[in-house]
């Protein structure tokens, strides 16, 4: 695993990259700064078309030179004009490069969009092509009436639909344990974990977190907690990641109840997916399971920033309202949600990304 930079650095540089995009719109008339909104829309599109057609994989495959479109389009069965068209453009997008005899190279940005067995971000780029950009031009009948555009195009609740129909739930599983890849090494490298004796996850999949958790704390041992249709399948992560012989598979419901005797309760990206009402009561669970022992929360989740600095967190929050049926939170309202199911919040920690640590001790 490469070393994580330190969370301040990727925060310096994401403050950059911010600015400097919003210092071009300034720059130039407003009707032309409208038009990157457009420019990004093309721009996924592409990435997806490309990810959708295996198009990257197969300009890796081809080796080390650069690969003809023609022969591509080929072997990919694909109109040889519209492919080379579309490498161009993908070339603008810093995807590919483009060589002379209409010849292509990947770059970094398009390594990483070489699928792999495994879930890699590519996967979260197919899911929203497929599903996200029929439901997102619902967002204006999403402001309208509350609710998300899952339950007005199908009448059935997000999650219902999102695993009820098993090729939508098999790209959903892939895109989300795509992200958690990319989340879980900078949660692990971001605090010590080694403090912890004893480590559960509740809502946690197959391992991901709490398989990396336990890598970066060798001496502790874990408790995996979902659903039990979910936590029989993390045996085989598990034992990549060479944790299994530390780690006891719980199956239940955190609506219920949650296992008791862990030092420190992780939840990455659960909160965030309820409404106040429904994260209570999962919260208030985790709050029982810990009884009197001295124990820590910590939620792993995007924090809404203040007025005026932007973060990923205010984009996200939109993606819950079109898709997830969840909100992001501020800190003062994390801080409220909280105290009303008896903790404490101690503070919030950064990581080397969007995702931070919201820390909390039982009052």
């Amino acid at each position: 695993m490469s070393p994580m930079p330190p969370p301040r650095l990727v925060a310096l540089s994401e403050r950059a990259r911010s600015g400097l995009s919003s210092l071009k719109r300034k720059m130039v008339p407003p009707n032309v700064a409208l038009l990157d909104f457009v420019g990004d829309l093309w721009g996924f599109h592409v990435a997806f078309a490309l990810a959708e057609l295996a198009v990257c994989d197969a300009i890796q495959a081809a080796g080390p030179e650069p690969a003809s479109s023609q022969r591509i389009a080929q072997e990919l069965s694909l109109d040889a004009d519209a492919l080379y068209r579309t490498l161009r453009g993908a070339a603008q997008l810093g995807l590919v490069e483009e060589h002379s005899g209409q010849r292509f190279s990947l770059t970094s940005l398009g390594r990483a969009m070489c699928k792999s067995p495994e879930a890699s971000f590519v996967d979260f780029i197919i899911f929203m092509g497929r599903y996200g950009a029929q439901n997102w031009p619902l967002l204006p009948e999403c402001i309208r009436t509350g609710k998300t555009a899952i339950e007005l195009s199908t009448g059935k609740q997000p999650f219902e639909w999102l695993t009820g129909e098993p090729e939508v739930a098999e790209c959903f599983n892939r895109a989300m344990t795509a992200v958690s890849n990319v989340a879980c090494e900078a949660i692990a490298a971001a605090h010590d974990f080694e403090r912890y004796a004893h480590i559960a996850d509740i809502g946690g999949g197959h391992g991901r977190l709490l398989g990396e958790l336990l890598k970066s704390a060798p001496n502790s041992r874990g408790t995996l907690f979902d659903l039990a249709k979910v936590v029989e399948g993390a045996g085989p992560l598990l034992e990549r990641l060479g944790v299994r012989s530390r780690v006891d598979t719980v199956g239940g419901s955190f609506f219920e109840a949650v296992p008791e005797g862990a030092d420190l309760y992780v939840s990455k990206a659960v909160i965030h997916d309820w409404q106040d009402g429904e994260a209570s009561q999962i919260l208030t669970n985790i709050r029982k399971a810990m009884g009197t022992r001295p124990c820590k929360l910590m939620l792993c989740e995007t924090v809404v920033t203040p007025p005026g600095k932007p973060h990923l967190a205010k984009l996200l929050d939109l993606e819950m309202l079109v898709h997830g049926g969840g909100r992001e939170r501020t800190e003062s309202e994390y801080a409220e949600l909280l105290r009303g199911v008896g903790f404490r919040l101690d503070g919030i920690e950064g990581t080397a990304g969007p995702v931070s640590l919201v820390l909390a001790s039982p009052v």
